[in-house]
Order: structure tokens, then sequence, then C-alpha cells
């Protein structure tokens, strides 16, 4: 008996080690590329609105911006072409209990619908999930139509949010290079 546990162990070290059974995917998150913003034909769009918070999509990094204490408390990026293939694109949900971020993969023709990726906010942790997305689980993304960004020269820094509320702008990225 103490020769199978011990084998059983064994096995599950070694696949360990070789990177067989992976507990996370943080190997797919990158740093956002601030430097690309100017580069792109999209400036962003919201996957979150709160009075107190904002989710930001951008073809750089998805980000949670802090309108109280003016400060991006969740940045990153994720290689899409390792996470989903070449040609895809990600979009970003945030969870109905505002703990992770939904990310899902498509392109022009197809979506990609049998796997995602959730990001742990406080973790800070990427982990697959084998199975479509629950809509259910999601929380309700904000007005769509309403133009919430502007930009005038297309960098990052630049880019400037506008509440439904008020003509006063944000400008999360105002420290990033």
């Amino acid at each position: 008996m103490k020769k199978i546990l011990l084998s059983y162990l064994l096995i599950i070290l070694a696949l360990s080690v070789t990177g067989c059974i992976r507990s996370d995917y943080n190997h797919l998150l990158i740093e956002p590329r601030y430097d690309e913003a100017q580069y792109r034909s999209e400036i962003g769009n919201l996957f979150y609105e709160t009075d107190e918070k904002i989710g930001i999509t951008t073809s750089f990094g998805f980000f949670i911006y802090n309108l109280d204490t003016d400060e991006l408390i969740t940045t990153f990026a994720i290689d899409e072409k390792k996470a989903f293939g070449e040609e895809f694109l990600v979009e970003a949900r945030l969870s109905k209990d505002e703990k992770s971020i939904i990310l899902s993969g498509y392109s022009s023709t197809e979506v990609i619908d049998d796997y995602h990726y959730r990001y742990y906010l406080k973790s800070n942790t990427l982990l697959r999930v084998d199975q479509k997305v629950d809509h259910d689980e999601l929380y309700p993304l904000p007005d769509q139509d309403r133009k919430t960004f502007e930009t005038s020269d297309w960098t990052a820094q630049d880019l400037a949010y506008y509440p439904s509320n008020s003509d006063t702008p944000y400008y999360p990225f105002k420290n990033k290079k």
C-alpha cells in the first residue's frame, strides 16, 4: 500500500514539475503596452461602470480605475495569440460578484465559446475555465452608445473618461508612458 501511495505522489510531483498540471495561466499575462495606444484605431471601451470605479478595455490592456482615489487599481494584459490563437481579440466582462474579470476570445468570423479565462482581482491570478461563459454571472454592461472617452493625440496619457453625470474628465493613464 505504501508503494502505491508513494508511486502516486511521485507521478503527481513529476507532472507538476514538467508543467502538465497547471494551477494557473499567469504565464499568459503580460504588462500593458501603453506605448501602443497611439497606433490603434479605437480609444477604449467600458466593461464596468459605477459611481466609484470603471473597467476599461483597450487594445493595450485591461484596467480598473478608482474614481474616488484617482488611481488604477488593476492593470494587466493577456497574450491574445497564446490564449486564443492568431487573429483573435479579447472581450472583457466583470463577474456579477465583482471579484473577477472574464476574458473571452473572438474574431471577425468566430467566437470561442468552449473555454474562457477568469482573472481574479484579489490574487492577480488567471485561470482557464473549460466551459461556456454563464451570462447570468456577468455584471451588466454600461451604456455602450454613450460617448465615454475622448482623446486629442491618441496616447494613453491623453485618454479622458467622462462620467454620465459630469462634464469633468478623468485621466486614468496620465502617469503611464
